[in-house]
């Protein structure tokens, strides 16, 4: 049976909780976290079954990439291989909810996608989900849902959505509805594809160039 903890904001009853998680998924296993845009499932980055449970978790087949998260840029750059373009938009975004797709290193053995395949990746900006990451390193990180379905702002959800294959949840309550912004740079032209809490107008303040590939009106 999963484990479900609750933030309560007293420090010391918070910071048993997160280690809890840490241990877990430092352990292989999976855990559900509270972040600045929704309910999330982690996973060690690098665990072959980690990442396979994830998938299975979520219904997910293999060949889709899984997302990674990183507490700080600093981390992101020792698994990303950023463009200027991306680096601009990292330095005044993140942590924040902005999602880039961009190339992993090409060092990188891992079981979430090859350095051919778009990585997607973004600094959370959540106090509590850094800490985690911080004491991880990087995570695949993606919705406490099932694929396909919409984004869960409460833990009661995502444990009816992924039940006892996860381990721990991390419960904060309900979270507000944000969305990450999504952009592509993984070319010398960026895209957004989607637009989520950063607005196209805030992206192009810093890149008056960025491609509008939402398909938006």
């Amino acid at each position: 049976m999963s484990d479900i903890l609750k933030l309560t904001g007293d420090t010391e009853q918070d910071l048993l909780a997160i280690n809890e998680v840490i241990q877990v998924v430092k352990s292989g296993q999976l855990a559900v976290i509270p972040t600045d845009t929704s309910y999330a499932v982690i996973a060690d980055a690098f665990h072959p079954g980690a990442i396979a449970l994830m998938r299975l978790a979520k219904r997910q087949t293999p060949e889709i990439p899984i997302p990674v998260a990183t507490a700080t840029i600093e981390m992101a750059n020792g698994v990303a291989n950023f463009s200027n373009l991306a680096t601009d938009l990292v330095n005044v975004f993140w942590p924040g909810p902005l999602t880039l797709l961009t190339r992993s290193q090409a060092s990188l053995s891992w079981p979430i996608c090859d350095h051919r395949t778009a990585l997607s990746i973004r600094v959370p900006d959540y106090e509590k989900a850094k800490q985690i990451l911080s004491a991880i390193g990087p995570v695949a990180m993606t919705g406490a849902q099932l694929a396909g379905q919409s984004s869960v702002q409460n833990v009661e959800l995502a444990l009816s959505a992924l039940g006892d294959r996860v381990a721990v949840y991390l419960d904060a309550g309900k979270l507000d509805n944000n969305v990450s912004t999504v952009v592509d740079a993984t070319t010398s032209n960026l895209r957004l594809l989607r637009q989520g809490s950063i607005t196209l107008e805030q992206i192009r303040q810093i890149n008056p160039n960025v491609i509008d590939a939402t398909g938006a009106k």
